[in-house]
């Protein structure tokens, strides 16, 4: 928000809220989230963006939470938006989504009642074009709706478009031309891929410092457009004008490869949809021929049916699309050492290429890294850089353990109640390096702890409603430079509503030169540790925390107790909610 109403341009919160827990991960399906969940899971980062980055407009979601469709909710969009929350900007509809009120939801008879429901609930501005507002004329005519209800909203768009300058432009002037892609932008676009790649299996054959012949096999390896998601120019735009050149550079896998390390063979083996096999036998043959198989496969991203992954393209299956598993696994079994790269738009369910013991000798998920994605990747793959990006989700075990997050209680884990496990492959904050790291020195407040114990024999206390600091010292304890990311989980064994056995409260990313140490040092406010109660009121209680230092949400390596004293703190909307980070070399 701050990065981009920094250089002039108002930012749109997308979407309010609930969007991504739609029953079965279908796109426009209901919410079926209770209020609890709503307030502390769905609601804080949107919280944060109004009142702490200042952000000048909001788009709802499409979502129904519990039969109420957001987009007529004056209790999410008024109430608590722009009263709780103090938001003075503009509320903008996604696309259709106040004529879906009608259509899809069922809760209006017309245009005109469905254009009133939203402009009532909040929305300002219809998008993308005219469908339902014009109908307002009527119903303000008819007595129906008030006119000043349409006059605030149109009061609040010109606002905004004085806040940008836009009432005094004439417009006279061409526009200025704007170089998108200069090498500022690319160099920002190469550090965002090196450093969100995610390393999640190394049996060593990486870094690859003299890799012998290689092969690049895969439906990915030769394809730019593999390395964008569904919204992205190239795949957003140009997909539906074929023969219009991209117009920005956009290197694939395989060139980048063969720029960094020079003569090397390619296979597609197949395509990213379908069944066709008979590309097998080629990417057969070319690993046998090489000492290393890079395996670039995924999705390909679209919208509505157009790709594999993109909105409206939901799954079924966890499998890699089409016949991708099959060509990995015919490829690994050449014995050739198999790096396997994915480019995908959604996690799926790879436990067959991490955990067995003849699966690929490393994996790396890049999601999609953008414009400098492979050259990104080929710098990793070569050890120019050391990887460092951590999973902002949890890798599935399977379809059947989801919907699942690291947030879960004690039963939304595995437990002795159920014969299916649900424990992710790879778990919420997790990346390997290819460097060492040690973490330790964990205090509290200056309470030190040794070995989980508090060494002074104390525990560090905070009143509900105050702050408390969080110190830990991490080293680089391998041979070449790399960054940790440094990350502190809350555990609350006993409270008044069930609470997830992890919680991360603080982060940071923390460069190091090998032999190099640093001391991380959090002010968290306690309202990292709030939760509604039974009464549905945001709250921190009083009673015992156990803090965790690790490298993942299921590792620990240190932890301290942590008392929270006084009597229950109700959070108000001026607590504050940043953690506040200071590395000191």
């Amino acid at each position: 928000m701050r990065g981009l109403q920094g250089a002039g341009v108002h930012a749109t919160l997308k979407h309010f809220v609930g969007y991504s827990g739609s029953r079965a991960g279908r796109n426009h399906a209901p919410v079926h989230a209770g209020q609890r969940e709503l307030q502390d899971v769905f609601l804080p980062p949107f919280e944060m963006a109004v009142r702490d980055g200042g952000v000048r407009s909001v788009m709802n979601s499409y979502t129904e939470i519990d039969g109420v469709p957001v987009a007529s909710s004056r209790e999410l969009l008024t109430d608590l938006l722009r009263r709780q929350w103090g938001f003075d900007g503009t509320v903008v509809s996604d696309y259709f989504a106040v004529e879906f009120l009608r259509s899809m939801h069922g809760i209006a008879g017309s245009l005109g009642e469905a254009a009133q429901l939203a402009l009532e609930a909040g929305i300002d501005v219809e998008l993308p074009g005219p469908d339902a507002y014009p109908h307002l004329a009527e119903r303000v005519a008819s007595g129906a709706l008030p006119e000043a209800v349409v006059d605030r909203a149109v009061a609040r768009v010109l606002a905004e478009k004085e806040d940008l300058g836009l009432l005094d432009a004439d417009f006279a002037d061409a526009p200025t031309e704007i170089d998108l892609d200069d090498a500022e932008h690319r160099a920002l676009a190469h550090r965002l891929a090196l450093e969100s790649v995610v390393l999640l299996r190394n049996d060593g054959v990486l870094p690859l410092r003299a890799p012998g012949r290689i092969a690049v096999i895969g439906p990915n390896a030769d394809s730019g457009e593999a390395l964008m998601g569904c919204y992205s120019f190239a795949n957003h735009v140009l997909a539906h004008h074929p023969g219009v050149p991209l117009g920005f550079t956009l290197p694939t896998v395989r060139e980048a490869l063969a720029s960094r390390f020079g003569e090397l063979s390619f296979a597609a083996g197949c395509d990213v949809e379908g069944s066709d096999t008979t590309g097998f036998a080629e990417a057969v043959a070319a690993a046998q021929d090489a000492d290393v198989a890079i395996v670039v496969v995924g999705d390909r991203a679209g919208l509505f049916g157009r790709g594999t992954v993109g909105e409206g393209n939901d799954a079924d299956s966890l499998e890699l699309p089409g016949v991708q598993r099959q060509l990995v696994e015919a490829v690994v079994a050449t014995g050739t050492p198999v790096v396997l790269v994915l480019l995908t738009g959604r996690p799926y369910a790879i436990g067959w290429a991490l955990d067995d013991a003849s699966g690929p000798a490393a994996v790396l998920q890049a999601f999609f890294p953008g414009e400098e994605g492979a050259p990104a990747l080929a710098a990793l793959l070569a050890g120019d850089a050391t990887p460092s990006g951590r999973l902002p989700v949890s890798l599935p075990r399977s379809a059947g353990a989801q919907p699942y997050s690291y947030l879960h209680p004690i039963l939304g884990g595995p437990s002795g109640v159920t014969s299916t496990d649900p424990t992710p492959v790879r778990p919420f904050g997790f990346g390997l390096s290819y460097t060492t790291f040690e973490r330790g020195d964990l205090r509290v407040d200056g309470v030190a702890c040794d070995a989980g114990v508090p060494a002074s024999g104390t525990t560090a206390e905070v009143r509900a409603g105050d702050a408390f600091a969080v110190s830990a010292r991490v080293s680089n304890t391998g041979a070449v430079r790399g960054a940790d990311v440094v990350q502190v989980y809350a555990h609350r064994a006993v409270a008044s509503v069930t609470r997830p056995v992890a919680q991360l409260v603080a982060y940071a990313r923390v460069e190091l030169e090998p032999g190099e140490s640093a001391e991380v040092r959090f002010t968290v406010p306690a309202s990292r540790l709030a939760y509604s109660d039974r009464a549905l009121r945001r709250v921190v209680e009083p009673g015992e925390v156990e803090l965790r230092l690790g490298p993942s949400c299921a590792a620990v390596d240190e932890a301290i107790a942590l008392r929270i004293t006084g009597s229950v703190y109700e959070l108000s909307v001026d607590d504050a909610r940043v953690v506040d980070v200071e590395v000191r070399l």
